[in-house]
């Protein structure tokens, strides 16, 4: 099947990952962009979400601006809709970094509804990952599960306010009041409060004020004489926009995160605060989920997870998790143990690395390493019931030359006694579905076929017919395992490796 024949009579389609976020989609939305799409709209996340986009050789990783930015020029509108939180600091550095490299943005689209994050929020993200210690959930430290709280509590800002600067001044003292409780109420010391504070999306260091907390003044004029003036242009009502344009042009959904992450359907405590199913990125662009026609999965051919929480396939186990934690993306290649470990190494551990390393998953945001695992069906098959059948696969080009593969089908609960919904989980009990209870998926053990790996580079394979007959094999039992249709694949970085079929 051609691209133009999947989307033949389609009109909105959504892009969203089924696993734990960093599977590829800002690539498929691009490709999208470029040969479909009118409309590209992002509704959930925010600057916590990064994309990487290679084009003609140049990597660009987005935050918050829709990866289809780079067609602009051809009169594309991006939209960034009123369900994202949006850090202006971030989206002031990401229009500039576009305008140094020659891109358009005129056609950009900011909802004035969208949740407005804070110096506070920043803030109050950084020093409760410092409280916690070793059981810290691992969040990227942008301020976005604070400004989900405030925008929830019914106190948070949002866009609209930076246009008037009154409304702002009242509703930001306000909103610093609560976070002033909450930070003495940690009683950190000053020294930490200044590490916390001196970063550079807080204007290191301008923000604080030793005796309030926050110079309230200094966030006031950066807000509205930095940020207000320069996005002022691109503020509108793009939830009316988005439902005025069902029907008559082409709307890509791009989706941030993954469904295991949702709040709502996501392996909770270790969720982000959004929920980037289907349902919550057609609501947070304006529209219902029923107006989606086509919603492509995005799978990874193995799996990957950043920051805490149970990761049943991961390698290596608790000591990947522990090394993830201790390593950034510098230390792993300058330990010359690791640099050249081997796809086929014995270790788990090793193994781990090396898939680490080609597949190149380390965080867009923070550069922590991923950790890595084999691909888990159970968890797949979970994801296609809220995001339906349709999937893509991404990055098996990675697995090129693994000689053998595994892919977990099932569980084997080995914990205490544990109800879980109507079931009572013994020792020994198997688990054909996802349990998102982390007290549950903390002690399962994964059941593994193993599959036959192929040496064959794929990278300028064209044609599923011209894929390793392993490869197709491969997709053919992610097929059937989880009851989800594969459409095509991705096999190289650059937007011209990738197969529609």
């Amino acid at each position: 099947m051609s691209l133009n024949e999947l989307l033949a009579g389609v009109r909105v389609v959504g892009v969203v990952c089924n696993q734990w976020g960093d599977t590829g989609k800002g690539k498929v939305v691009d490709v999208l962009a470029e040969k479909w799409a009118d409309v590209i709209a992002r509704g959930t996340g925010g600057a916590n979400a990064g994309h990487t986009i290679v084009c003609d050789g140049r990597e660009f990783i987005f935050h918050l601006v829709p990866s289809g930015i780079l067609h602009d020029s051809k009169g594309k509108v991006n939209v960034i809709g009123e369900g994202v939180v949006l850090d202006p600091c971030t989206l002031v550095d990401e229009l500039s970094q576009l305008d140094r490299a020659g891109f358009s943005c005129d056609n950009l689209r900011i909802s004035h509804e969208a949740k407005l994050v804070l110096p506070h929020h920043l803030v109050l993200d950084r020093a409760r990952e410092f409280k916690k210690g070793t059981g810290k959930i691992g969040t990227t430290g942008r301020g976005i599960g604070p400004a989900y709280e405030d925008h929830v509590a019914r106190r948070g800002l949002v866009v609209n306010d930076l246009l008037n600067q009154d409304a702002f001044v009242k509703k930001l003292a306000k909103v610093l009041e609560n976070a002033r409780l909450e930070l003495r109420a940690m009683e950190l010391d000053e020294p930490v409060l200044h590490e916390i504070f001196n970063h550079p999306l807080l204007s290191n260091g301008t923000f604080y004020h030793s005796g309030k907390l926050f110079d309230e003044p200094a966030i006031v004029r950066t807000y509205m004489e930095d940020y207000a003036k320069r996005l002022a242009p691109f503020i509108s009502d793009t939830g009316s926009f988005m439902r005025g344009t069902v029907g008559k042009k082409n709307i890509l959904l791009e989706g941030a995160q993954g469904l295991l992450l949702s709040v709502d359907h996501g392996t909770r405590p270790y969720v982000t605060s959004s929920d980037p199913s289907i349902n919550g990125l057609a609501k947070g662009v304006g529209l219902r989920e029923r107006d989606v026609q086509l919603c492509l999965g995005i799978v990874k051919a193995y799996m990957t997870r950043v920051g805490g929480g149970p990761f049943p396939t991961e390698l290596g186990g608790k000591e990947s998790e522990g090394y993830c934690n201790d390593h950034s993306h510098n230390k792993e290649f300058e330990r010359s143990a690791y640099s050249h470990v081997p796809l086929n190494a014995q270790n788990d551990l090793e193994r781990g690395i090396a898939l680490r390393i080609k597949g190149q998953e380390y965080g867009a945001t923070t550069k922590r390493p991923r950790r890595t695992g084999w691909l888990d069906l159970v968890a797949l098959r979970y994801a296609v019931q809220f995001n339906g059948p349709l999937l893509f696969l991404t990055k098996a080009d990675v697995l090129d030359g693994c000689e053998e593969m595994r892919v977990c089908t099932q569980y084997s609960y080995t914990g205490p006694d544990y109800w879980y919904g109507e079931t009572l989980l013994k020792s020994g009990t198997l688990l054909d579905r996802f349990p998102v209870d982390s007290s549950v998926l903390e002690h399962v053990q994964p059941l593994y076929t193993t599959l036959k790996g192929w040496n064959t580079p794929t990278h300028s394979i064209k044609s599923f017919d011209s894929l390793p007959r392993e490869l197709k094999e491969f997709v053919r039992f992610v097929e059937t395992h989880s009851q989800g249709k594969m459409c095509g694949l991705s096999n190289g970085p650059d937007r011209e490796d990738i197969i529609f079929f």
